[in-house]
């Protein structure tokens, strides 16, 4: 809505009650047309904070959002619109999960606008670019849950020589995830499917490396998810995972309560961690501890 329609819409609401209660009417305008000072104060305190962030932060938006729009096949106006379903699910249910939010086009591209400003999305990539020399150099690496392929992309492009498959339980995501994998001219050095991570249509000891950020929170057994990881996981090969702790959102399906229950998962699959790091982030409702790791499999 314009400002100038949103004026004449207020004052056409107020007119309907001005013959009868002129005092009334004026009050609230006056007290009305504060309240919108204050936002619009607000707004420009907002905008000269943003102006002054680094050329490297705007940087990050706009490729981010020039992404989105590419995957999505949208301009920004539509961007804005998309409504993500955010009702509280008492049942916590997967295929209702599934049916209400990853059968979605608004997934992927909530989860893809995460890599704008939500420290625990640049956290993944910076873990796992900092052990890229513990991989041999052409491995062969599988990316579960690969949302809107953000890391798988992040992964072949800083390494040239890897090749890339992985799931999803999504089509939505596929497609977005194709788009940017072709955007970032990697597609030819990918394989994306649409299946369940509990059942990867994989033979055993495949990959040189499994990648599970942030998926195995979003069925109800993580276990038998990484289970299946170590199955197609070669032995020696290297597992990067990231697991949330005490972030209890509606599509998380299994609530980790500390970083310890974390380690303890890895042990009883069998994996080894050699490295292993947690941070405490903070959201609007309070805050939570990412967890990140490199295992191997003995």
């Amino acid at each position: 809505m314009l400002y100038e329609d949103f004026e004449q819409a207020f004052e056409a609401r107020l007119q309907t009650r001005a013959d009868a209660y002129v005092n009334a009417v004026e009050y609230h305008r006056v007290q009305f047309g504060q309240t919108i000072e204050y936002l619009l104060r607000s707004i420009l305190e907002q905008t000269d904070h943003l102006i002054k962030q680094s050329d490297a932060g705007w940087a990050r938006t706009e490729d981010v959002v020039t992404d989105i729009l590419y995957c999505a096949n949208m301009d920004v106006e539509q961007l804005l619109a998309l409504k993500t379903p955010n009702e509280l699910m008492a049942d916590r249910d997967f295929e209702a999960v599934k049916t209400k939010l990853y059968e979605t086009k608004c997934y992927p591209v909530s989860e893809h606008l995460n890599y704008i400003s939500f420290p625990p999305a640049l956290e993944r990539k910076a873990f796992i670019g900092k052990h890229f020399d513990c991989f041999k150099a052409d491995s062969y690496f599988c990316d579960l849950g690969f949302g809107p392929g953000v890391l798988t992309a992040f992964i072949l492009e800083q390494k040239a020589s890897w090749r890339a498959a992985g799931v999803d339980i999504s089509k939505d995501c596929l497609h977005h995830a194709q788009r940017l994998l072709e955007k970032k001219e990697v597609l030819e050095r990918s394989e994306l499917s649409v299946a369940d991570v509990r059942s990867l249509p994989y033979p055993d000891d495949t990959f040189d490396v499994v990648v599970a950020v942030e998926v195995l929170e979003h069925i109800p057994d993580p276990e038998a998810g990484l289970a299946e990881a170590m199955r197609v996981l070669k032995p020696g090969g290297y597992a990067m995972t990231a697991l949330p702790v005490r972030l209890p959102l509606w599509m998380h399906l299994y609530d980790f309560d500390t970083p310890d229950e974390v380690l303890a998962l890895y042990e009883k699959v069998g994996l080894e961690v050699v490295d292993f790091e947690k941070k405490e982030f903070r959201l609007q409702g309070g805050s939570f501890v990412d967890t990140f790791a490199l295992s191997v499999n003995p």
